[in-house]
């Protein structure tokens, strides 16, 4: 073999090449994966690290990045990409976590596992998506009852120290992590607010805007795709503002992020948000508390969309989960327990104020933007298969349980 440096740097030319294309391709969006790419590669922070390359003042710009195998060679290879490491593993996991977030559950959803996540005896989850035009009236009578009053100040009548760790449920989907819920309970919890004069308290922002529920008695709208539409009367706007006005009737202070982050490419919504909630924190620096709220999708094979229902004072209430990222990707979120520990707080106060209006925590693998805050969590009301009024009863019931936790958290 007469030049074995030459095919060795053809070989990793050509490795570098595949890796390229199937980084590209790791999304239908290519415009946007090369626009992602391109901003990479040219942005300020590419022309700084390269100059601080350049001049020897760097560390190996890949080190803690996630990266590795052909995947790294490939980066590593591009030295506008190697030396934003980490940004380029953070957009493959939110490309990964755009996968996973929703059609890799529908996909997987089967109708013992649909029951198995309602959570409760009494949860309605093996209703069909049509036909819940019957259950609308209750849906509004348990908002109205549980509705506090306008402008109380005054915490919502929940006791998180008379729940116990055993009410906690977890599903952990991570590959290595572990949680003591009953440490994380019984611990100090480590959200601070300021107080309300100080600046808004409270982002509540929607990575995918347009998703919607089923549709029944006047809550029908025009699709954009399968239950989702960008009709803010009728999407997760809808819900946000729902939970708006509960926090800011017992007198916190909140932004509601109405930008359509999922539409119309649904593809690195992710990273948009991302970008949505730094500017956010940036201009409003007392916001303590980051809410990306959505709704799940549990689809069965025959296509039957499912609704997560529980029952208040006999009333149907979509019920909720809590959605918590880790470091479990390789990506840097050191004090995922912290949220967890938020998380773990709130699904007690749902408890105290309703035994069967939480699902589960779901624990994740990716971080899914919740490194920004301590108090950055996911929040899915409901399912596609719950009606809209099912799901905005579940809004507020969640919204007075967090307030009675946010309120003690107050400086």
């Amino acid at each position: 073999m007469k030049h074995p440096r030459r095919l060795l740097r053809r070989g990793v030319a050509l490795v570098s090449a595949g890796a390229a294309v199937w980084l590209t391709a790791r999304t239908a969006d290519l415009s946007g994966a090369w626009d992602t790419l391109s901003s990479l590669c040219t942005g300020e922070a590419a022309v700084t690290a390269l100059l601080e390359a350049a001049l020897g003042e760097t560390d190996d710009p890949l080190e803690g990045a996630g990266l590795d195998g052909v995947l790294r060679l490939a980066v590593e290879d591009t030295p506008e990409l190697a030396i934003q490491g980490e940004a380029v593993a953070a957009w493959l996991e939110e490309e990964a976590a755009e996968e996973d977030a929703d059609p890799a559950r529908e996909e997987a959803a089967e109708e013992p596992d649909a029951a198995e996540e309602g959570g409760a005896e009494e949860a309605s989850t093996s209703t069909a998506a049509p036909e819940k035009s019957e259950t609308e009236p209750e849906a509004a009578a348990v908002a109205s009852d549980a509705e506090p009053e306008e402008d109380s100040g005054e915490a919502p009548a929940v006791d998180v120290g008379s729940v116990s760790a055993s009410a906690i449920g977890v599903d952990n989907n991570t590959d290595g992590k572990r949680v003591d819920v009953s440490a994380l309970l019984s611990g100090e919890l480590p959200l601070t607010l300021q107080s309300a004069e100080e600046g808004p308290q409270i982002l509540i922002m929607h990575t995918h805007t347009t998703e919607a529920y089923t549709m029944s008695g006047d809550d029908v709208y025009t699709e954009t795709d399968t239950s989702r539409t960008t009709d803010e009367r009728y999407n997760m706007v809808r819900i946000g503002e729902e939970m708006k006005a509960v926090f800011e009737s017992y007198g916190l202070s909140v932004i509601h992020d109405t930008t359509t982050y999922d539409y119309p490419s649904y593809n690195g919504s992710y990273g948009r948000s991302l970008a949505g909630i730094q500017a956010y924190l940036e201009e409003y620096p007392t916001i303590a508390v980051v809410l990306d709220v959505h709704r799940d999708a549990l689809i069965g094979s025959d296509g039957t969309a499912y609704a997560t229902t529980t029952e208040v004072n006999g009333e149907a209430v979509a019920q909720v989960m809590l959605v918590v990222g880790t470091n479990d990707s390789g990506l840097e979120h050191p004090n995922w327990t912290d949220n967890m520990a938020v998380a773990v707080q709130l699904q007690a106060a749902m408890v105290s104020l309703a035994p069967d209006l939480a699902r589960d925590i779901d624990l994740r693998s990716q971080r899914f933007n919740q490194h920004l805050t301590t108090g950055s969590l996911l929040v899915e009301v409901g399912t596609s298969g719950n009606t809209l009024q099912e799901a905005l009863a579940g809004a507020r019931l969640f919204a007075q349980a967090a307030a009675a936790v946010y309120l003690e958290c107050v400086e």
